[in-house]
């Protein structure tokens, strides 16, 4: 096997190198300048556009809220004047609604100061015979009082035993007519109350029984609801028990079963007895010649009809 030597040397390759080490210390300084110059310039651009970039969005921004403000303003002024305008238009109209009230007032007014002025005539006319009968009776009494007030007879010896006996003949008379009004005044109670007794009936009953009781149904509208509605009236019983207890019945057992019922023609019959009864009811309460007349306009226009059906 064979063995080779080989001599190599590195003088001029250290010459060279010892040569371009300067050079490239040169070409590393000058690059390490030109970089802090490069971040340096850099770092003047980044902030100059950073400038520009912030004054571009304030102007930006500025320039639309002075956009918003036009518009808003622009609105604004336009509300303004539509308000202005509401206002003119409200202001007429409460000046036309207070006109129409002060007439309406007035209207009013005048209408009840008449009925005041009719109801007024109409207490007096109705006060009138009591007032007639106290002052007829006022009269009679006093009359009665001076007729009835004791004389002393004061006369000559000879003639004061002939006038005590008329005196005691006039007193006589009086009470004998006294005494025979009593006695009609109590004939009279008592056939009063014997006709009273008659009609009421005197018979008490000591157990169970049936009662039957009137019982007024009127089906009207309501006011809030508009609808249909049922209202009752019973007679006035004696004690406030018994009426909660009927109309508790009457709850329970009448009302529900109403939708059952029906509206029916009523027959000539009928309609001839409460038309007999219900033209005496103005007669005897003496209302004025234009309210009874209206009344029985009222009554002759009125559809006749009769609720029929069974309540259990």
């Amino acid at each position: 096997m064979a063995d080779f030597s080989f001599t190599v040397e590195t003088e001029e390759m250290a010459v060279a190198l010892e040569s371009v080490a300067p050079h490239v210390d040169g070409a590393t300084a000058a690059v390490i300048s030109m970089q802090t110059a490069v971040v340096i310039a850099e770092r003047h651009a980044a902030e100059d556009i950073c400038a520009n970039v912030n004054r571009g969005f304030f102007s930006l921004i500025r320039s639309q809220i002075s956009q918003k403000i036009a518009i808003c303003r622009s609105q604004v002024d336009a509300r303004l004047l539509e308000l202005r305008d509401q206002a003119l238009k409200l202001s007429s109209v409460k000046i036309t609604m207070q006109r129409d009230f002060q007439m309406i007032a007035a209207r009013y007014t005048k209408l009840f100061k008449s009925l005041d002025i009719a109801l007024f005539s109409r207490i007096h006319e109705q006060d009138t015979p009591l007032l007639d009968l106290v002052q007829k009776d006022v009269m009679r009494l006093t009359g009665r009082t001076q007729t009835l007030q004791a004389s002393i007879p004061v006369h000559q010896l000879e003639s004061v035993s002939t006038c005590q006996q008329i005196v005691a003949t006039v007193t006589k008379a009086e009470a004998s007519q006294a005494i025979g009004g009593i006695a009609r005044f109590i004939q009279d109670s008592n056939q009063q109350g014997r006709l009273t007794q008659s009609i009421l009936g005197s018979e008490s009953v000591r157990e169970n029984a049936v009662m039957l009781l009137p019982i007024a149904l009127v089906e009207c509208d309501s006011l809030q609801t508009q609808q249909p509605q049922w209202r009752h009236y019973t007679p006035k019983l004696p004690t406030a028990n018994l009426t909660r207890r009927i109309e508790g019945a009457l709850e329970l057992r009448v009302l529900p079963v109403l939708q059952q019922m029906e509206w029916r023609q009523q027959n000539s019959g009928d309609r001839e007895r409460v038309s007999l009864c219900f033209h005496q009811l103005p007669t005897q309460t003496k209302l004025d010649e234009r309210v009874t007349s209206h009344i029985n306009r009222m009554y002759a226009a009125s559809c006749w009809q009769s609720f029929t059906g069974v309540v259990s």
